[in-house]
């Protein structure tokens, strides 16, 4: 599982796959225990990465007659 941090915070370094447990903002871990993932990730302290890229949330795409946006 591939992750991103988005809060800075000491982890354990053998479920990162990192030399180190301290993690800053925005550094990347390719190799993170799955189980380990997705619990940073429910406590909002790191994201999954994927080869998705997120659509823009303020498009400026126009509404038809009757939609709202």
């Amino acid at each position: 599982m591939k992750v991103k941090a988005l809060w800075g915070f000491v982890g354990n370094a053998a479920k990162l796959g990192a030399d180190s447990p301290d993690v800053r903002t925005g550094q990347e871990f390719a190799e993170v225990d799955a189980e380990y993932g997705h619990a940073l990730v429910g406590k909002g302290l790191v994201e999954e990465v994927t080869g998705k890229a997120a659509p823009a949330p303020n498009s400026k795409k126009p509404t038809a007659p009757g939609e709202t946006k």
